[in-house]
């Protein structure tokens, strides 16, 4: 099952039923987190000596888990310094508790709440950090004081656990917040966060664990939340068994619309992809040059010239599915073609490439599209779709995609690190496999392949692109372990999705009865 990805509101909602309704005290609830944190940092710290460890605590809840933690550590022995941002008379609720508790025990904590006290701190001479300043709900830029102490953290060079979040991250979309920890690890309570799988915020988190904080299964919002990360036994069960007398005819026939006289291979990559996935029939239609150069060496997959607007529509005739955009160009006569596929073509259409750049402007062609319209571009072509910088969308992947996608009622598949698949209603799946070996020419062209033939096959336009999205990034993963990352090209993903395939096949056989 896909893993929900709690927001800070629905997390403050489970807190609340979890107190209010269950009866669970908050500072049972603070107390398990921080042994958790506690743990974490114990993890890291050296096992022949006391390991010294620096908490650094803002004056919220998170702040109160790292006292928590405090406790634990210096009552396990460690060497504990407590940093506090802020007057301890300041403090409320389950953070003043600990920290009284923390005082009575005999713990000195330490207020840090300017830039003379900051700079008597030596952040260097410790083992572990533990980031304990803000939370999940970080709402606005972190700025000032705040920013000079993640500054510091930075700086340090120290191996850092986050509690909960690493602070200046939004836990609701992974945005830097003007500035950011740099976490080795991320020790976050009763479900992961968005921000912690998608990126930039990934990259800060570190290794993520989630420790149960004792609240009961099945309550609060899950059934309903926004976010999801897929898993493994999500992919096995889309790809369904194959009965023995099954033929060609059963499997789909996809007609893809690519190359050009200056991009052939791109038509190339696109085919062969969709007949790895699984595709019984595709059919390349191009113009004769393009024809020439591609389909002269294969033997997969047919090829049929169709450079009017009409033909096409007659050879789309009696087929499953339709990609177009990999290397066609973006002339005029192109973009016009491009335009009446994507608002006419009565078939489930992927568009990538070209075929999106083509569609810059033009994007109300395909709101009320009777089948589905899948939308594939990465962080460039998704900033000339919604008109911004690829630096926002980038910034906030989850809300690009969310609003391309509700916005033109199409499934939208935002390429780059932790794809991110949208539906118009506003639900996204976070893709966590792939890896920077294949940010390479031709990887985004293989992926449209892989998710037009498994539409052409049946699933539906989100299965199929959930499906693709994942075992492209499991093959290009597959790839980079044997042969490294900067060996890594597009053909490789297509030779590699058959045993990548083949992986998912035999956990399905062992879940079916």
């Amino acid at each position: 099952m896909a893993i929900a990805l709690f927001n800070a509101a629905e997390m403050r909602e489970l807190d609340r039923i979890a107190i209010s309704e269950i009866g669970i005290p908050g500072p049972v609830l603070m107390e398990v987190a921080g042994r958790g944190c506690a743990d974490a940092v114990e993890s890291l710290l050296p096992q022949d000596g006391p390991g010294k460890v620096a908490i650094i605590c803002g004056k919220g809840n998170n702040g109160g888990d790292g006292l928590v933690a405090a406790r634990h550590l210096s009552l396990s022995g460690r060497e504990v310094d407590v940093f506090l941002l802020a007057e301890p008379g300041s403090l409320c609720g389950d953070a003043a508790l600990n920290l009284g508790i923390l005082e009575r025990l005999g713990q000195a904590v330490r207020p840090v709440t300017d830039a003379e006290s900051l700079s008597a701190v030596r952040l260097d001479e410790y083992d572990v950090i533990l980031d304990a300043i803000l939370g999940t709900g970080l709402s606005k830029e972190v700025r000032g004081f705040f920013a000079r102490v993640i500054e510091a953290i930075n700086a340090s060079g120290v191996p850092v656990v986050a509690v909960d979040m690493p602070s200046g991250i939004s836990g609701d979309s992974g945005r830097v917040m003007g500035t950011a920890v740099r976490a080795t690890q991320t020790v976050t309570f009763g479900h992961p966060k968005p921000g912690q799988v998608v990126f930039p915020g990934a990259k800060f988190a570190g290794d993520v664990s989630v420790v149960d904080i004792g609240i009961p299964p099945g309550i609060g919002p899950a059934a309903n939340t926004a976010t999801w990360l897929l898993t493994d036994d999500d992919m096995a069960g889309h790809l369904a068994r194959r009965e023995p007398d099954a033929h060609k005819g059963r499997f789909g026939h996809l007609v893809v619309v690519a190359g050009s006289a200056y991009k052939p291979g791109a038509a190339g990559l696109c085919c062969r992809a969709a007949m790895r996935a699984g595709c019984g029939l595709v059919t390349l239609a191009a113009k004769g040059a393009v024809l020439d150069r591609v389909v002269t060496g294969a033997v997969e997959y047919m090829g049929a010239a169709a450079s009017a607007f009409d033909d096409l529509v007659a050879l789309c005739t009696g087929k499953q599915a339709l990609a177009i955009g990999p290397g066609i160009g973006t002339s005029e006569e192109t973009a016009v073609f491009t335009r009446r596929v994507a608002a006419e073509i009565e078939l489930p259409v992927v568009i990538d490439a070209d075929g999106l750049n083509n569609l810059v402007g033009h994007l109300d062609l395909i709101a009320k599209c009777e089948y589905p319209r899948i939308l594939t571009p990465h962080p460039g072509e998704m900033a000339r779709l919604l008109e911004v910088t690829t630096a926002e969308v980038q910034n906030d992947r989850l809300a690009a995609a969310r609003r391309l996608a509700n916005a033109h009622g199409c499934l939208v598949v935002l390429k780059g690190a932790g794809t991110i698949v949208a539906d118009p209603g506003g639900v996204a799946y976070v893709v966590p496999t792939g890896n920077p070996g294949m940010a390479s020419g031709g990887t985004g062209d293989v992926l449209t392949g892989i998710i037009a033939g498994f539409v052409a096959q049946g699933l539906s336009a989100l299965d199929a692109a959930c499906l693709g999205a994942y075992l492209h990034g499991q093959a290009g993963d597959r790839v980079a372990l044997q042969r490294g990352q900067h060996a890594l090209i597009a053909g490789d993903i297509i030779e590699m999705l058959g045993e990548v395939v083949l992986g998912y096949e035999s956990i399905r056989d062992v879940d079916e009865p």
